[in-house]
């Protein structure tokens, strides 16, 4: 008798217990559910509140490629990462309109490519610039692109579905990461968010994209020095090994050029004298075939191979060109001279 009892107690303790547990399971719910919704409202309505200037950057990207900031008729676009941005003065060029943002690989450039010929008249040229480094590795993609909603669902199961072309790029688990991203994971936004003390930036980032639509699709590059010997990335590798799924994406770019009958024109920003000297022969060598390839197979298309150096005075750090910098060379690209030194 009294072992029955004693199995009951406990049986009623246990009851108490796995109801106190869901009862707390239920508060934390009531208070983390809504918590969450109000946060990824926030991230989702208003990232011109919070965003840095760069992720304003690829904000300003998408909305502008969406037709919510003008793109004026143009037959000339741009597409690069931060040294075209920083080297070229497009209000210079006549028709022509940037699309260039740090970081970019051909991924991003084929999707700005993409998303432009659906929405926009087709140019009569696209220039493409593509440092060595961005054939080789990703930068940009998921901390911009996909952070800030460049690369839509779409986009990204199409990046996927390249099972030939699938390498480490992307790095671990990259279904999971995308859909963090997306669900606004905190820690992918937190930074940003306290550096705008939440809604302090929207002043500074209304400024910043009013500068770039006045810079036809430009960015102001600051903090750049009146001269830099800095060695930059391309000196530390050895060998030029692009990746397959960049290289896959690049050839997608030229590919989408021919069959739309658009003139492509490829070519690289120059860098420091001191960078040049310490390249690897190899890695020269290896590029220089590699754009070569390119060149015989799209015959139609003007696809330099030069890596070339400007003296460190046009340098405002290691890859970047300074104001003075900015203005050889948007002269002598307006000439047709820009490998010439």
């Amino acid at each position: 008798m009294f072992f029955r009892k004693h199995i009951f107690v406990q049986e009623m303790q246990n009851k108490l217990k796995n109801n106190d547990i869901k009862l707390l399971f239920k508060k934390i719910a009531a208070f983390i559910i809504p918590l969450y919704l109000l946060w990824f409202f926030y991230i989702e309505y208003f990232p011109l509140y919070y965003n840095r200037p760069t992720n304003t950057r690829w904000y300003f990207l998408k909305e502008s490629l969406e037709g919510n900031y003008k793109i004026p008729k143009v037959n000339k676009i741009f597409l690069g990462e931060s040294r075209l941005n920083a080297g070229l003065d497009y209000t210079k060029i006549s028709g022509s309109y940037g699309f260039a943002s740090g970081g970019s690989t051909p991924v991003e450039m084929y999707y700005v490519l993409k998303k432009y010929l659906k929405k926009y008249p087709k140019p009569d040229t696209v220039f493409l610039s593509v440092s060595p480094r961005f054939f080789c590795e990703l930068f940009a993609f998921w901390h911009f692109a996909v952070r800030n909603n460049f690369i839509s669902t779409s986009d990204f199961k199409e990046i996927i579905s390249e099972k030939s072309m699938r390498t480490d790029v992307l790095g671990d688990f990259p279904r999971f990461k995308f859909f963090l991203y997306k669900a606004d994971y905190l820690t992918y936004y937190q930074d940003d968010v306290l550096y705008n003390n939440v809604f302090s930036g929207y002043e500074e980032n209304k400024k910043l994209i009013e500068k770039m639509q006045e810079m036809k699709g430009g960015r102001p590059h600051p903090g750049l020095k009146d001269s830099c010997s800095a060695l930059n990335y391309e000196t530390g590798y050895d060998n030029f090994m692009p990746d397959k799924l960049l290289v896959n994406y690049f050839d997608k770019i030229l590919g989408t050029c021919k069959t739309n009958n658009i003139m492509l024109i490829f070519f690289s920003m120059p860098v420091n004298k001191s960078s040049f000297d310490a390249l690897s022969p190899k890695f020269v060598s290896g590029y220089e075939k590699f754009m070569k390839k390119y060149a015989n197979k799209y015959p139609g298309f003007i696809i330099s191979d030069s890596l070339y150096a400007y003296p460190d005075k046009f340098f405002g750090d290691a890859s970047h060109l300074n104001i003075k910098g900015r203005e050889l060379f948007t002269e002598k690209f307006t000439k047709g001279e820009i490998f010439e030194f």
